[in-house]
């Protein structure tokens, strides 16, 4: 095991299993080609901001302001 792999252990164990669930989630969607700038607004917006709104996650997986 990395050093890495224990950062992640330690940080995943003080989460809750929906956040574990959503972290890996992300992960997933970052470990995609092209889908860099999606995962790192998705973890502002879920992660950080805990905006499950519908607004919040349009602009977050397609990038755009609703008008």
């Amino acid at each position: 095991m990395t050093e890495q792999d224990k950062n992640d252990t330690t940080e995943s164990s003080d989460l809750s299993v929906v956040d574990r669930v959503l972290t890996e989630f992300i992960k997933a969607v970052d470990a995609e080609d092209g889908f860099s700038e999606i995962s790192a607004r998705l973890k502002d917006t879920i992660l950080e901001k805990r905006d499950f709104s519908e607004a919040a996650l349009e602009r977050a997986l397609f990038g755009v302001e609703q008008q």
